[in-house]
């Protein structure tokens, strides 16, 4: 098929995007996809000029032959029925299964294509939470909440002294929602919503800079999201810290690239978690002065350990190669952004993690299923790789 980005997945059904048409898998067989609809542009004038060539075909694949893939947008699927997305600066919803869209909220305006991170949205006791993610450093990012499937929302709170909010998710062992924000060491938090105030757990250094959280029932886990860091380290939480005025997380692995996405998986009953790096190029604005330029070398790896080793056993399933671009070879004064490489996660009890790797040199926009069967087998395996690169 063509190349797509994974939005996530429920009841076994795959929803993807192509640009900004809206794909879900057939119900009667994996692996083939079906149109559902296509995602406006509420731009207006010039606006919707700049963000037709951000979002649209032909003009998005001809961009990216220079600067890189890049996202234009996010799903999420919030009922059959009810999805919401973000694409630039709106904040759309769907009620009749994603064939069309209205606009029901305009997001800061510094905010990027995508309009918030994928893991800045989640369904949590009723109601749909998001998160904003402006650019700039002078906004004030606000949590949002809607408790009609996304068709109107409320500001919960504002968050001053951070940058944007990274991730907001739904602890399914305690029912808390957790928040991850960023940049610079002094808002880097991971925290709770509790009565509507944010309970911080831990922050104020790179160690707390987080994206996507992953829950097992005796610890919260997480990669650093740091990629000025010399090293990034895969930090465990044990629950009992977590009520502990300075709690101290355990590292338990070494990775060569800052983490975004998590995804986890019960196999024979143990709990799995997934981690996928990221290969970012250019230079970080939250940076330290003096800071090295990003290495855009290296790989965007995907790994996993289990609750069986106490997270202590990380084996390699993937390895990409960032793609390079007409811009890595002709950049004058560099002006032209190079795009990051991704690998996006999804989980589901039957059928497993899916992976999606996302401006990579191979595999690229293609979804690749690591069935349960595979998880059991490397609980008494070695280190290895199980895609290559």
């Amino acid at each position: 098929m063509t190349r797509v980005e994974l939005e996530g997945i429920t009841e076994g059904r795959i929803d993807a995007t192509a640009n900004r048409t809206l794909l879900r898998e057939n119900g009667e067989e994996n692996g083939r996809f079906e149109r559902v609809g296509r995602l406006p542009n509420p731009a207006a004038r010039t606006e919707r000029l700049w963000h037709e060539l951000l979002s649209t075909e032909p003009w998005k694949p001809l961009l990216e032959r220079v600067v890189g893939g890049f996202s234009a947008g996010n799903v999420w699927r919030v009922s059959e029925r009810a999805l919401i997305a973000t694409t630039g600066r709106w904040l759309l919803a769907s009620r009749d299964g994603g064939r069309t869209w209205s606009v029901r909220r305009t997001l800061p305006e510094s905010s990027g294509p995508k309009g918030v991170l994928p893991t800045g949205v989640c369904h949590h006791a009723g109601a749909v939470y998001l998160g904003e993610y402006p650019l700039d450093h002078a906004t004030v990012p606000k949590l949002l909440r809607s408790r009609d499937e996304g068709w109107t929302w409320e500001v919960v709170r504002d968050f001053p002294g951070v940058r944007h909010l990274h991730s907001v998710q739904s602890d399914p062992y305690t029912d808390e929602l957790w928040i991850t924000t960023g940049d610079r060491d002094e808002g880097c938090w991971i925290g709770r919503l509790r009565e509507g105030a944010f309970e911080v757990v831990g922050g104020g250094s790179q160690r707390w800079r987080a994206v996507e959280l992953a829950f097992s029932p005796d610890a919260v886990l997480w990669g650093m999201d740091s990629v000025y860091s010399p090293e990034n380290h895969v930090l465990k939480l044990d629950r009992t810290e977590l009520d502990r005025p300075e709690p101290i997380p355990e590292t338990v692995h070494v990775l060569d690239g800052s983490v975004f996405y998590a995804a986890s998986l019960d196999v024979g009953g143990e709990r799995w978690v997934v981690l996928s790096t990221s290969v970012e190029p250019g230079t970080d604005s939250t940076a330290p002065p003096g800071s090295p330029e990003h290495d855009a070398t290296g790989r965007a790896r995907v790994v996993a350990a289990s609750s069986g080793s106490e997270f202590t056993v990380w084996h390699e399933l993937a390895a990409y190669r960032r793609r390079r671009n007409l811009g890595e070879f002709w950049n004058p004064k560099g002006l032209l952004p190079r795009s990051s490489a991704y690998v996006h996660l999804a989980a589901d009890p039957e059928r497993g993690v899916v992976l999606n790797p996302y401006n990579t040199a191979r595999q690229d926009g293609s979804l690749i299923v690591i069935p349960p069967s595979r998880f059991a087998a490397l609980s008494d395996s070695a280190l290895e790789s199980v895609l290559g690169e």
